[in-house]
């Protein structure tokens, strides 16, 4: 399908916008919102609007995303992993990996050929016509890339010594075009002679197989013809049981192959003018075939066939049997241009034989697959350094054009709730742009759930975005203190080490002790260990919490010594020292001394410049004693001790 076939008109069941017009502006992804708007200028009248109060409507639109179908869910998992194990064996290996990127390719396309039998499968359970139709739509599509991919990877990955395609090119055939093969097989099975006579489909099949060189099945056939002990048959069979195959690794050069099959082929002709097969007409048919006359292959092959490339592979068998992939194209042409070839897949298959990559990676974008196969495929060739892209301009864009393939599918699956991990994986082997649009993407991924929260957040700090990090724990914080849940909120603020966060939510933690005489989530404060040092103000919570914490199990003057740290640690907010000396008082007045004089004039100290506290006004004739009299005891004590 060509890009001007593919534009499609939408409607929008708006009264307001056939009223008043529309306008759009796009959303995260490739999704649009529409929406009613009346279209003004400066030379619009200004004026009330007519259409003031209104109910207003915005509708999304995106292109529908079929990787996204719950059955293709395996084919872009699995391709991630073999996407993946490409970055790793380039890594690991320092020689020749060609023959690691054949297996990588036979892995892509045995994921593929598996998408396509399980469609297969899926069409026959469905009952429903319209998914029925949806699912045959993606069968089609993933049979044509399989296609595709298999004569890429003959073509440009996985070549052979001496570098002659017929062989595979064939095989790619009679893999790709199974039909008449299979309706031989059922004509053999029944094994009646005569065949010709009692299955319309006899000579069909015949044509068929030899048009894909499958001349043991041929033969076959041929042995259950009526005639076939006539000496025009024998004759026919033998030749054909003779026919030289090239093989690369059969024991001939191509030199050595080429006299062989030209001795053959002589020997055929010889026949031919002779008139031996004329005693059938179909059998005559078909030995001029095989002798590669050109017009038998158009004028009578033509009608057995599904595509040119049939005729192509015909036409190379039995004309040209060594002709390798420089020359492809030149025959490529001379069929296709009798053959009405106006599919996206006869284009892409062309483009291929032509060399032309930039025309088949503009090919392979139309199949509507959301850009699973241009990225992947692209990729294969990039990295077997088949990939050679210059623009009109005469630029080597060949490592832009790969990286922006690779980010455009990325991009979709970063807009799938369940994907997206996938397309993040993608986005770290973008060494141009593939952090900058991941850094941005994931700050995109609605955070519904703990699980995805830790899983963006971990992925964040691999990559070292502390930003997306700091902006997700914030926003998750904030949602956190709205359900007067601080100690979750504190939890998210430790997460980001982010320490104006920190400082905000102790404060909560210190304000909301001073209103009510109790601290929250002692549990979490008493267990922060170096994370306290997050902020000044996490510090002060986190000591003063520990503070609290000796004076409940009896160890009096711990808790003093850690009180005393904080008044002179000059960390105190201006409306906690009220409290500070407050608790100060029961040390003071407690039987043992537990506060040295040192210790009390420091207190003394503090109460001189912050006493002044209306909320320490009705405690600080109380204070006043207390301290005067544990500085008489503690410098009795202390005189005594000297």
């Amino acid at each position: 399908m060509g890009e001007e076939d593919s534009a499609q008109i939408i409607g929008i069941p708006d009264e307001l916008c056939m009223k008043a017009g529309m306008s759009a502006t796009w959303r995260s992804g490739n999704k649009l919102g529409v929406f009613a708007h009346k279209h003004m200028s400066v030379n619009s009248d200004d004026k009330k609007s007519n259409f003031h109060p209104c109910d207003s409507q915005v509708y999304f639109l995106q292109p529908e995303v079929i990787l996204f179908s719950p059955i293709l869910r395996k084919l872009v998992n699995e391709s991630n992993g073999v996407f993946i194990s490409i970055r790793k064996i380039k890594s690991l290996n320092t020689g020749e990996i060609r023959p690691e990127l054949v297996k990588h390719s036979k892995q892509y396309r045995s994921i593929l050929r598996a998408c396509v039998e399980s469609l297969q499968d899926d069409i026959e359970k469905i009952n429903n016509q319209e998914q029925k139709l949806i699912t045959q739509n993606y069968l089609t599509i993933f049979y044509n890339i399989e296609c595709v991919w298999h004569l890429t990877e003959i073509l440009y990955v996985n070549t052979i010594p001496g570098d002659v395609i017929v062989p595979q090119f064939v095989e790619w055939i009679r893999f790709h075009f199974p039909s008449r093969g299979l309706m031989a097989m059922k004509i053999l099975a029944k094994k009646t002679i005569g065949a010709e006579e009692t299955n319309s489909n006899y000579w069909e099949s015949v044509i068929g197989c030899a048009l894909h060189g499958k001349l043991d099945a041929v033969r076959a056939l041929l042995l259950l013809h009526s005639k076939a002990d006539d000496q025009a048959f024998i004759t026919a069979d033998n030749i054909l049981r003779t026919m030289p195959i090239y093989n690369v690794y059969g024991g001939y050069s191509i030199n050595e192959f080429t006299m062989r099959w030209k001795h053959w082929q002589l020997d055929l002709s010889s026949n031919l003018e002779c008139k031996t097969f004329i005693v059938d007409h179909n059998l005559e048919k078909l030995m001029m075939l095989v002798s590669g006359d050109e017009s038998v292959l158009w004028d009578y092959a033509s009608e057995y066939t599904e595509a040119w490339y049939e005729l192509l592979a015909a036409k190379l068998l039995y004309s040209s049997p060594c002709c390798k992939q420089a020359e492809l194209s030149r025959h490529a042409n001379n069929i296709a241009d009798k053959w009405p070839a106006n599919r996206n897949l006869d284009q892409t298959i062309l483009a291929l034989m032509e060399s032309d990559l930039h025309q088949v990676i503009k090919e392979i974008q139309y199949m509507n697959d959301n850009g699973w196969f241009a990225a992947h495929l692209t990729d294969l060739l990039y990295n077997c350094e088949q990939l050679n892209i210059i623009d009109k301009n005469q630029i080597n864009v060949t490592d832009l054009l790969h990286e922006s393939l690779i980010l455009d599918y990325a991009t979709t699956l970063m807009n799938n709730s369940s994907l997206w991990q996938c397309g993040a994986s993608y986005l770290e082997y973008c060494p141009n742009q593939g952090m900058t649009r991941l850094e941005l993407l994931l700050q995109t991924i609605p955070l519904d759930s703990e699980a995805k929260i830790k899983k963006i957040i971990d992925l964040a700090k691999k990559n070292n975005m502390n930003n997306v990090v700091a902006s997700i724990c914030k926003i998750q914080g904030i949602k956190c203190i709205k359900k007067n849940r601080l100690g979750n909120a504190l939890a998210w603020a430790l997460k980001a080490q982010d320490g104006p966060f920190a400082t905000y939510i102790a404060d909560k933690f210190l304000n909301k002790y001073a209103e009510t005489g109790e601290l929250e989530c002692r549990d979490l404060l008493e267990n922060l260990g170096a994370s306290m040092l997050t902020s000044d103000r996490l510090t002060f919570l986190g000591k003063y919490c520990e503070f609290h914490q000796m004076y409940e199990i009896g160890e009096f003057k711990e808790a003093a010594r850690l009180l005393v740290s904080l008044i002179i640690s000059n960390l105190t907010p201006k409306y906690f020292w009220s409290i500070l000396l407050t608790d100060a008082i029961p040390l003071l007045e407690a039987e043992d001394i537990i506060l040295s004089s040192d210790d009390t004039f420091t207190l003394m100290s503090c109460a001189e410049e912050h006493g002044d506290d209306p909320k320490f006004e009705d405690k600080l004739e109380i204070f006043r004693y207390a301290v005067a009299r544990n500085l008489a005891r503690a410098l009795n004590f202390e005189g005594c001790q000297i």
